[in-house]
């Protein structure tokens, strides 16, 4: 049974006050206790994401964090462009989207629209052999990739990479000034660079054709290129040199799969970049052959154990290698996915109400319908989730009725 202790608190302030007409206070009554407001703060970060200090999106909706609603959000777009499966960043200005022109030469296209509607302004378009960079900017526990925005002070920057037979493979950050309107090259940043996450408030890349290079910090505001890691250290080139990373909060965790290891085993290990620290998270001794970073949340590792047709999922804290316990989880005991975080808040996919038909095939080629449950998304306290404490409110589709 979900508390409701704070569920005013996402409401409009103006709900508030919506009392007229109501009794008088009785002045010698104990004054209620207020409720505790959500404190959103606007990110720091360089690093645009899903949500701003208003709304969580995806690619056709709209969370708002005031009213607790969603809707549908699907601006009116250029003649000839559709929208991609990638969703929108936002800087709490205006969302940011990558479009598709469908045709024989198939191009990619950067777009801007205010959050308050308007008119879709296309910022760059890409050439033949050229493709907007894209990433999961929120972390894997993201359902969309996106696309990669960067804040360079009133400007915003993104990455545009470029390849063909007549020029080889690059990477290029460009720059988009909303004063005068004009969308421009910054430099080149190297061969095929990629997206791996962000740390202080910076993205941090990695040149898939130059791995031992290193991971590095780019400055969106200068436009440079600094070491964050370098292969040349036989400790850490393991989370430089590594196929799947992931960078979030002040980790980098990498997963090594069994043909790397002698003893066929998989390993996770992760670093503590402010510390130096390197320890084992996870590994095939756990109870499954193949094990998975999957996402990281305020120090806490998500892990995936599979094997055959069995698989689990599991937190371990970075700090000490201990498995977390008594987070929130389902019936089966599977932690409850979380989508992204705002603010003390996390984003976490619950059940709902919403049904919806499905078709599909079944042995025998016969077509069948079926009614599956829509997943609802929820916001909680990240202290109730860690607590394993369902206090979280359901958004609910704009029109329907809230209890």
């Amino acid at each position: 049974m979900k508390r409701n202790h704070w569920l005013l608190a996402v409401a409009l302030p103006l709900l508030l006050l919506a009392g007229c007409g109501a009794k008088e206070p009785d002045p010698g009554a104990e004054a209620p206790t207020p409720t505790p407001a959500i404190q959103i703060e606007e990110p720091q970060s360089q690093v645009l994401h899903s949500t701003d200090s208003r709304s969580y999106y995806t690619q056709n909706t709209r969370y708002d964090l005031e009213t607790m609603t969603a809707r549908d959000w699907r601006p009116e777009l250029p003649r000839g462009y559709q929208m991609t499966a990638e969703g929108p960043v936002s800087d709490g200005q205006a969302l940011y989207f990558v479009l598709t022109r469908p045709g024989e030469s198939s191009s990619k296209a950067l777009g801007r629209v205010p959050l308050e509607g308007g008119e879709v302004q296309i910022l760059y378009e890409c050439g033949e052999h050229e493709q907007i960079g894209i990433a999961y900017t929120d972390g894997a526990g993201e359902y969309y990739k996106r696309p990669i925005l960067l804040r360079s002070g009133e400007r915003r920057c993104f990455l545009v990479n470029r390849w063909g037979e007549e020029e080889e493979d690059s990477t290029w950050l460009y720059a988009w000034d909303p004063a005068s309107g004009t969308c421009e090259p910054v430099k080149r940043l190297g061969g095929h660079v990629r997206f791996w996450g962000e740390y202080q408030g910076r993205a941090v890349l990695r040149d898939s054709w130059e791995p031992e290079a290193g991971l590095f910090q780019l400055d969106a505001e200068t436009g440079e290129m600094t070491v964050l890691l370098s292969s040349e250290n036989a400790e850490t080139s393991q989370f430089v040199l590594g196929p799947a990373l992931l960078i979030r909060e002040n980790f980098i965790c990498v997963g090594s799969i069994f043909a790397q290891n002698p003893d066929g085993k998989e390993r996770v290990y992760c670093l503590d970049l402010e510390t130096g620290a390197v320890r084992q998270l996870a590994s095939s001794d756990d109870g499954y052959l193949l094990v998975r970073v999957q996402d990281i949340w305020d120090g806490k590792l998500r892990v995936r154990g599979s094997e055959g047709y069995e698989s689990e999922l599991w937190y371990v804290d970075c700090a000490t290698g201990q498995k977390v316990k008594g987070m929130l989880a389902d019936e089966s005991g599977t932690p409850m996915h979380i989508r992204a975080q705002i603010g003390e808040y996390y984003l976490i996919d619950v059940e709902s109400e919403r049904w919806t038909k499905q078709l599909w095939i079944n042995d025998q080629g016969e077509p069948v319908n079926s009614w599956v449950n829509q997943r609802g998304l929820a916001l909680i306290a990240k202290e109730d989730y860690w607590a394993g404490r369902p206090d979280y409110q359901i958004f609910k589709w704009e029109g329907e009725q809230v209890p």
